[in-house]
């Protein structure tokens, strides 16, 4: 038809004359009404409404199309406001009970608001296609949002069962199972999702953690490739583990359940209005003129009084604040339906404590090892005030409390324990592994190794002595927690690994203690000082190992370079202000793999202070050398 390919063309005008006339000539045909509706949709400013009309009546009559609906549902969403909102469910609901998978209608309407209504109407719609797998999954994970768990399991297992390969239905099914505390089989289901990751077409694991991942994880998974998903999943849990002790991840069922609540207390209200929606509607809203709608007189007043008159955020007054999460036009509201109380609490839980200004505004305030954080919130995304609660930073500080809160998240289980430990690395004789030796300063610890797939590559508890991980060569994701006077410490971080080759030379990581332990690496791993300090009226005992020495007539010859790198009063601006002291050797011994390099130094050679050491060792055989890490330490 020539009017479709005008209004294809943008050609507007043209489209609308040529269809206004066949609607003339026939005034009943719901094709043509339909194509007139899509032409006013389009139409600049005012044609909406126009467009509304047009489509009902094709609706009408042809009741078993879906595409006028479907365009009845666009000019909903164009419309936006609460008026928009009952046009696009009016048109998206017919569409899902017609043809679920009609376009993109499904997509869509995950975007309008959804209570228990509105939950309940798309449920009997798509009942409808019962049978059909996408319209089962859709309809099941609706009545997850309902609490009608029992209903959407069943869903859940038959699907499960008919595609063992596709992750979603297990992942669906998982998280309800952790909604109602059963989290041992929660756990296992997830876990069978996690290992089809590469087929979740409809990124379903990724839509059910993404409100806790970080910037940085965001661009991460939009990088990664559906080969690359089970990895980037397991890796995210892995380093947000709170207690390595536990079989299953606790901080799995943590997530869930935070969610389940946060959708039920803080879901949103009006997630069509512009302000969700549009970049500039927000700064708008962002500006005096919109604050002043909030009373927030009394807020301010109460704020001051509690924290004892605290500045006001020039930059709220000034108007120059915007909003601290978009991406595009549209808010990280819509993508889980929460307003900005209901996302930092799946971040980081319920607040330490909560101040309630009446029913439009509230401060939050957490108590974390970083500080006290604190944010206030407000309803502000009406038209014309009221709507949902979003964060109105009103006193200094607010602003970047309610940055952090928002990039980053904490599981439930605290850890303030404050602990020191230092790795080194030796090679390992059997197999080409590498051996990764932590010393944790008094403390009992566990720790563990993730490799590239996020997959547990080697662990160890210990009590007063040092913990041992062996893992081949690479990149790993270090795990390390920490217990002392009932006291939890956490480390979570990147670690290489390093490759000793069997026909390189190489040198091991130094090893400190004090001078009478004999030059034994276990008995100097038991010996190692506590947050490496050392008397230094007492002698040191250094030590390493030598790897892939040249041999000539079963001896070895190599020079050993210490050099001491000393501090001079505090590490700030430490390379140019650093004191070097050498000390060298040249040794000549029977050949052995590996060879043992050890030294002492006599009390008072070395005065008081912070120390960068590290060995070089020059092959004299094969004119090669190769230096350890670098140890720090320090001599009180």
């Amino acid at each position: 038809m020539r009017a479709e390919s005008l209004l294809a063309a943008g050609q507007l005008r043209s489209a609308r004359t040529l269809t206004e006339a066949l609607a003339q000539q026939r005034p009943d045909d719901p094709a043509i009404l339909t194509l007139l509706g899509r032409i006013w949709l389009e139409w600049p400013v005012f044609g909406r409404w126009r467009a509304d009309s047009l489509l009902t009546r094709a609706g009408a009559l042809d009741p078993e199309n879906p595409e006028p609906f479907y365009y009845l549902g666009q000019v909903g969403l164009k419309l936006r406001g609460d008026d928009g909102e009952m046009v696009a469910r009016r048109g998206l609901e017919r569409v899902l009970a017609l043809d679920p998978k009609y376009r993109d209608a499904w997509s869509l309407w995950t975007t309008l608001y959804r209570g228990g209504a509105e939950r309940t109407a798309a449920v009997d719609a798509l009942a409808r296609h019962a049978g059909n797998p996408t319209a089962d999954l859709w309809r099941a994970g609706l009545l997850v949002e309902l609490g009608r768990h029992a209903e959407a399991e069943s869903l859940f297992a038959a699907l499960a069962r008919a595609f063992p390969n596709d992750p979603a239905p297990r992942a669906w099914l998982a998280r309800s199972l952790f909604e109602r505390g059963r989290s041992g089989e929660a756990a296992a289901m997830y876990e069978e999702a996690l290992t089809h990751a590469e087929a979740d077409t409809g990124e379903v694991l990724w839509h059910q953690v993404r409100s806790i991942a970080s910037p940085e994880e965001r661009a991460a998974y939009l990088r990664a490739g559906p080969a690359e998903r089970e990895a980037f999943l397991r890796l995210f849990w892995a380093k947000r583990n709170p207690d390595l002790r536990q079989h299953v991840n606790p901080r799995i069922s943590e997530h869930f359940t935070r969610l389940a609540e946060a959708r039920r207390v803080f879901a949103l209200l009006h997630p069509q209005s512009r302000y969700f929606h549009s970049r500039a509607w927000r700064t708008v809203r962002s500006g005096p003129a919109a604050l002043l709608e909030v009373d927030l007189d009394g807020v301010r007043a109460g704020v001051a009084e509690t924290r004892q008159a605290r500045v006001a955020d020039e930059q709220v007054a000034a108007g120059l604040v915007s909003r601290l999460d978009d991406v595009g036009d549209e808010s990280l509201n819509l993508e889980d339906g929460l307003d900005d109380r209901g996302r930092i609490l799946v971040r980081y839980g319920s607040p330490s404590e909560r101040f309630v200004w009446g029913t439009d505004a509230e401060t939050w305030r957490y108590d974390l090892p970083e500080g006290q954080l604190e944010v206030t919130f407000a309803r502000r995304t009406g038209a014309d005030g009221g709507g949902d609660q979003v964060v109105t930073p009103v006193v200094a500080g607010e602003a970047e409390a309610a940055r952090h809160l928002l990039q980053t998240d904490r599981p439930g289980l605290d850890a303030n324990l404050q602990f020191a430990f230092w790795p080194a690395e030796f090679r390992r004789d059997a197999g080409p592994a590498t051996e990764v030796v932590l010393f944790a300063d008094r403390v009992s610890a566990t720790a563990a190794l993730y490799d590239a797939a996020g997959r547990e590559a080697a662990r160890d508890s210990a009590t007063g002595r040092a913990l041992h991980l062996a893992a081949p060569p690479g990149r790993y994701v270090l795990a390390l927690d920490a217990e002392r006077d009932r006291k939890l410490g956490r480390f979570r971080g990147s670690i290489p690994v390093t490759r000793f080759a069997a026909d390189s030379l190489a040198v091991s990581s130094l090893l400190i203690s004090p001078g009478e332990v004999p030059p034994s690496r276990p008995l100097l791993e038991a010996a190692a000082p506590p947050a490496l300090q050392l008397p230094a009226e007492r002698a040191l005992r250094l030590y390493a190992e030598v790897y892939g020495l040249g041999m000539d007539s079963g001896t070895t010859r190599y020079d050993a370079v210490y050099r001491f790198a000393r501090a001079r009063g505090g590490l700030l601006g430490f390379l140019s202000r650093a004191r070097v002291t050498s000390v060298a050797f040249r040794r000549v011994q029977a050949a052995t793999d590996p060879a043992v390099e050890t030294l002492v130094i006599d009390p008072g050679r070395l005065p008081r202070g912070h120390y960068v050491l590290t060995l070089e060792v020059r092959d004299a055989v094969r004119g090669t050398s190769a230096a350890s890490a670098t140890l720090e330490f320090d001599l009180r």
